[in-house]
């Protein structure tokens, strides 16, 4: 299980405007890489991953994050394409915050403390790094300049309205 914010219809279809235009680059390589890109319906800005819970505690996990979290709504906005874990021999492919990251901290950290008090699910200390998953490279291929490639894949204006957090199962 996660905790993620729904980006919403018109960051998706960005998303999928810059996915195509990241793929027929990458088609025109030589010896392309194989890249497994995620299907816009599933995007999401993940917050706090949970992982394996015990359907017994499910209930108590969903009523612990029922509550507003003490923040007014506020926007995200998304910019520039990145890589884990760099842009020479890239494993993921993403979308950057360019604004609303310090909104994010905060929700994360709420979201955190909540979580902890569910006992039977520990979480781990890795700080958050947002980002909106596009794609993971499966197999580098062969003459990919990653870095003109992704700099030449421009993102639009792509904005979420962050209003709410939602418990996810995988």
């Amino acid at each position: 299980m996660f905790v993620g914010i729904d980006v919403g219809e018109a960051v998706r279809r960005e998303a999928a405007r810059v996915v195509a235009t990241l793929a027929g680059k990458l088609e025109a390589v030589k010896k392309p890489p194989k890249v497994t890109w995620v299907k816009p319906a599933a995007l999401h800005l993940t917050i706090r991953f949970i992982g394996e819970v015990e359907p017994e505690r499910v209930e108590a996990l969903a009523s612990l994050l029922m509550a507003p979290i003490r923040l007014k709504p506020f926007d995200v906005q998304w910019r520039g394409i990145g890589t884990f874990p760099n842009s020479k021999h890239p494993r993921a492919l993403w979308l950057g915050v360019i604004s609303g990251a310090a909104q994010l901290a905060e929700v994360e950290a709420e979201v955190s403390r909540r979580v902890a008090g569910a006992q039977a699910v520990e979480i781990e200390g890795r700080p958050l790094l947002p980002h909106l998953t596009l794609g993971r490279v499966k197999m580098a291929g062969e003459g990919v300049d990653w870095p003109k490639i992704l700099q030449a894949s421009e993102v639009k204006q792509a904005v979420t309205r962050v209003d709410r957090v939602v418990l996810y199962q995988s």
